[in-house]
């Protein structure tokens, strides 16, 4: 016999199985901790077997919990295309929303100028996160698609249950003051460097690029913000490595060179959750991003 859950145990089982403790599924949800509690209580009995492992740190999903919690995630996004189709099929009724995560550079230069081709059944709901938060919330179901960035030295290991589809590769660019000329990487080798943090993928790939090249970058300043880097390029006449998207708006004094080959890209990424069938709002935002994009 078919069980009769409900679509919030789902939804909370798979909360708690993203977020990892139940309190932190309860902000999620907008419950309390004691209601997500007595959801998943409920859900077990349903099920007959465990579906959480509980301990000091939190609580972990057993094989059968895991199993549960990625049909759950599916079943929902199911149930919500359902709904969306029915809003798209009707005339004048609400327009879909579709929450897309993404990092500055790319709302900027990819989803801004994406708005105004946009159907009016579909409405876009923009969140400014860091490529790891906006794959956190893609996979926790906060959101409904994500771009992010990968490098080739660094790719970007993706869960079970999504799906990839490429924007953009765009080459790594060396960054300079108007008064410095290089012709190569190695030119730069005795130069002072701003680069991203050594734990930020950026940066870890500018210090490998750099080492590749026989030298280690004395780095003076350490920023994440491009915006920042090209004040203290400019203030201290230091050089940088930067993705070409993050070059749109150089200011006056700032210049890339755009002839030294570095031999490094960035590939920019849409992230969905993959369904038997697509969500149909999902899809034609996909569609106007990838068209006005190419």
């Amino acid at each position: 016999m078919m069980p009769s859950t409900s679509l919030d145990r789902l939804q909370t089982l798979h909360a708690v199985c993203t977020t990892g403790t139940i309190a932190a599924a309860a902000r999620q949800l907008g419950y309390t901790p004691s209601a997500v509690s007595q959801r998943l209580a409920e859900l077990e009995r349903e099920a007959g077997v465990a579906l959480l492992e509980r301990s000091n740190r939190g609580v972990a999903p057993t094989a059968a919990g895991r199993r549960l919690a990625e049909r759950a995630s599916m079943i929902l996004d199911l149930v919500q295309s359902a709904f969306d189709e029915v809003a798209l099929a009707g005339a004048g009724g609400t327009p879909s929303t579709v929450v897309i995560a993404a990092f500055p550079t790319a709302i900027s230069s990819m989803l801004l100028p994406a708005l105004d081709r946009l159907p009016n059944t579909v409405r876009l709901r923009i969140v400014a996160l860091e490529p790891e938060q906006a794959l956190q919330a893609l996979v926790g179901r906060t959101v409904d698609a994500a771009i992010v960035d990968s490098y080739a030295e660094l790719p970007t290991l993706l869960p079970n249950g999504l799906r990839s589809v490429e924007l953009c590769r765009e080459p790594i660019q060396l960054v300079t003051d108007r008064h410095r000329r290089p012709r190569s990487l190695v030119a730069c080798k005795d130069a002072d460097w701003v680069l991203g943090p050594p734990t930020s993928r950026l940066g870890m790939t500018a210090r490998s690029l750099c080492q590749r090249h026989g030298f280690v970058p004395n780095v003076i300043a350490e920023a994440d913000d491009h915006h920042v880097t090209f004040d203290i390029v400019r203030a201290t006449g230091a050089v940088s490595l930067l993705p070409q998207l993050a070059l749109a708006d150089v200011p006056p004094g700032i210049r890339f060179a755009r002839s030294v080959a570095t031999g490094a890209e960035r590939c920019i990424d849409l992230l969905t959750r993959h369904l038997p069938r697509p969500n149909t709002a999902v899809a034609i935002v996909e569609e106007v991003i990838r068209s006005t994009n190419t």
